[in-house]
């Protein structure tokens, strides 16, 4: 067994013996999809929209990866077919006639997907004030670091973002907040997420530019993100 191998075997090992979405879960989940990113065979496409499509093969691995059994002698390669076979279809669903007819973002994806809606599942993350991170979402380098920040937001696999938050105001924390104000195409307005958490509207914004921004920028660029030089 080659190293690659090796890594894979104990990363599914490790989310099959810890509850789903623990700590140890979500930290061993987060690698692995890192890694599979990164494996030799990964079916690929130049649409546009092929990250919404590798999105939704990462939230069907998170929730099938105990069924996975490997066919091979090599894990990877048992791997990398098992995932296209459902990134296959996918990317198929990209072209599909009525793809580029008007379309609902609250409502459900597919049955296999469940309540999950394209909202939900949108790769592009945009987030003012963070230097234009996702500014061109049609570039390969720039979609990939949106979909692993996005990621990276959704699981926290090392409670960075949830254990950031205004003394006293728990549920304030930078991952609620990042889920509130980077994910969705209509961030929430900081007046409103102040009503809703019954906190000061002036301690919610501070903490936000203080800690959480810089927090997530750290994380952009941790991923690979590199800020243009400014003209």
């Amino acid at each position: 067994m080659d190293d690659l191998d090796g890594r894979l075997s104990a990363l599914i090992a490790e989310i099959r013996q810890n509850p789903a979405n623990s700590r140890k879960w979500r930290t061993a989940m987060n690698k692995l999809l890192l890694e599979i990113q990164q494996l030799p065979g990964l079916k690929k496409s130049v649409h546009q929209d092929y990250p919404e499509a590798l999105n939704r093969t990462f939230e069907w691995v998170s929730r099938e990866i105990a069924k996975f059994e490997p066919r091979q002698s090599s894990v990877s390669k048992s791997l990398v077919n098992w995932i296209n076979g459902y990134l296959g279809w996918r990317i198929q669903d990209l072209h599909s006639p009525d793809k580029d007819a008007p379309i609902s973002l609250n409502a459900p994806l597919a049955a296999d997907i469940g309540e999950t809606t394209r909202l939900e599942l949108l790769p592009d993350v945009t987030l003012s004030g963070l230097d234009g991170m996702i500014e061109n979402a049609q570039k390969e380098s720039t979609q990939r670091i949106g979909l692993e920040l996005k990621l990276y937001i959704e699981q926290d696999p090392e409670d960075k973002l949830k254990n950031s938050y205004p003394r006293s105001y728990p549920e304030c924390n930078c991952q609620f907040l990042s889920k509130r104000r980077v994910l969705q195409d209509h961030p929430d307005k900081f007046q409103d997420l102040a009503e809703e958490l019954n906190v000061k509207y002036t301690t919610l914004n501070s903490h936000w530019k203080r800690k959480c921004e810089p927090s997530l920028q750290e994380i952009a660029r941790s991923l690979g993100y590199k800020q243009e030089p400014q003209p």
